[in-house]
């Protein structure tokens, strides 16, 4: 459960492993850790690294600003919808 210092913990929650501006697709280069939607309701999917702590999410409607924090292999952003998706 311990991945990371506490010095990285707090580098992870301020983004400062990069992001992704995603619309219409699929973003899996990365573990990503937190996925922040920008259209009005956007439609995500994301495959959780470990189902013991996250669930995988499969077409969940996140309203603008909404945050959704896990660890993600993959992350899907519907067609249409824009979303920040948080590397970590």
């Amino acid at each position: 459960m311990d991945k990371y210092n506490a010095n990285e913990a707090l580098n992870v929650q301020l983004g400062q492993a990069g992001s992704d501006y995603v619309t219409a697709a699929t973003v899996n280069s990365h573990t990503y850790i937190a996925i922040q939607a920008l259209s009005v309701d956007a439609v995500v999917s994301a495959t959780s690294v470990d189902t013991n702590v996250w669930d995988s999410l499969s077409t969940v409607t996140v309203k603008a600003g909404q945050t959704i924090y896990g660890r993600y292999s993959s992350v899907t952003i519907a067609s249409g919808d824009f979303a920040m998706v948080y590397r970590g």
